[in-house]
């Protein structure tokens, strides 16, 4: 049998007095951790669709295409990692090109913040000016089809960037992306 305690007021204190005392200061305890875990949960859930979606990189969300189909039209990633491969595929309307040429002009900014791998079909020429590079394409004269171009690259820095992409005789199209690091 359990010895007893004697308390302030002479009642006597046994075994499970002191289990459920302490229970009732361990329960706040278990209450609170088990809010934590539910929290961590949820924002488990959170990341894992956000990644699906692709909020955190490759997915349906992240990529998007900025201009038209008659001029000047780009396709890429919202959302990339540094230093992982990914392009920006150009589709330019025979509208924009002049004299069996083609010239995209991006921001120097856009330029200075990346690698690239490859950029197919190959420019003519590359030049650069005061804020920009621009890329000349040989393109056949009176043709109807549009020209695609894919510029393969890994972002070497990351944060946030943005910059424009021109062509003769058209708005330009800002490229607007974060890279993770």
């Amino acid at each position: 049998m359990p010895a007893k305690a004697a308390t302030k007021k002479g009642r006597q204190k046994s075994a499970s007095d002191e289990a459920d005392l302490d229970l009732g200061q361990v329960m706040p305890h278990h209450r609170a951790a088990w809010r934590v875990e539910r929290i961590a949960w949820a924002l488990g859930a959170i990341a894992l669709i956000a990644a699906l979606l692709g909020l955190l990189g490759y997915g349906p969300m992240s990529r998007t295409i900025v201009g038209t189909s008659d001029g000047l039209q780009i396709e890429y990633d919202r959302f990339q990692r540094s230093s992982a491969p990914t392009d920006y595929k150009v589709t330019a309307a025979p509208s924009v090109t002049s004299a069996g040429e083609l010239r995209i002009r991006f921001d120097q900014s856009l330029v200075d913040e990346i690698e690239f791998d490859d950029i197919v079909p190959e420019p003519a020429e590359v030049r650069t000016g005061s804020g920009y590079t621009e890329f000349v394409f040989q393109v056949a004269q009176g043709g109807a089809t549009p020209m695609h171009i894919a510029f393969r690259f890994r972002p070497t820095t990351f944060g946030h960037r943005s910059g424009q992409v021109a062509t003769r005789g058209r708005p330009p199209l800002t490229i607007d992306q974060y890279i993770y690091p």
